[in-house]
């Protein structure tokens, strides 16, 4: 299983990779294994945050309540997070306080994400994020894709 999950995750990467802007500070928010942190700190001045951090290098932040202040950060990462959390729209709403220059989003793709799976849900998912909840909170996203065998749902929102 570690196979395909490291396939997943270096697929999701060259796809989220090829949106990326390419200087400024970011913000990496549920980046507990480090996967694009390890690919992209050559390049950007990355701030990583979890609510859960499990490596000191992690700030402790609730994606609910984040401590930044406004346009903080020249990228947002929020990346498989939003499913995951007790209220998704407070998390939005702060994702897009703190991203100055570009938001970028990846929820599972569902339904196909839980056909993909068997039909199963997974426990620790706490909603299913559609692309549809994202325009609604976000508007309409500069880019958007579904990626590596339609298992995710990519959005980014471009603000300059």
């Amino acid at each position: 299983m570690n196979l395909l999950y490291r396939f997943l995750k270096g697929r999701r990467f060259k796809a989220i990779n090829r949106m990326l802007r390419t200087e400024g500070t970011m913000l990496d928010i549920g980046c507990q294994d480090l996967y694009f942190y390890s690919h992209l700190k050559p390049t950007y001045e990355i701030t990583l945050a979890d609510y859960d951090p499990i490596g000191e290098n992690i700030e402790k932040q609730d994606i609910q309540d984040l401590d930044y202040d406004d346009n903080s950060f020249d990228i947002v990462l929020a990346l498989e997070v939003l499913e995951h959390v007790p209220d998704p729209i407070e998390a939005i709403s702060e994702l897009k306080r703190v991203a100055k220059k570009q938001l970028i989003i990846s929820v599972p793709n569902e339904p196909w994400f839980s056909f993909w799976r068997g039909m199963t849900w997974e426990r620790q998912h706490l909603w299913a994020i559609t692309p549809a909840v994202l325009k609604h909170y976000l508007g309409e996203p500069s880019f958007e894709k579904v990626i590596v065998l339609k298992r995710y749902y990519l959005g980014v929102w471009n603000y300059e």
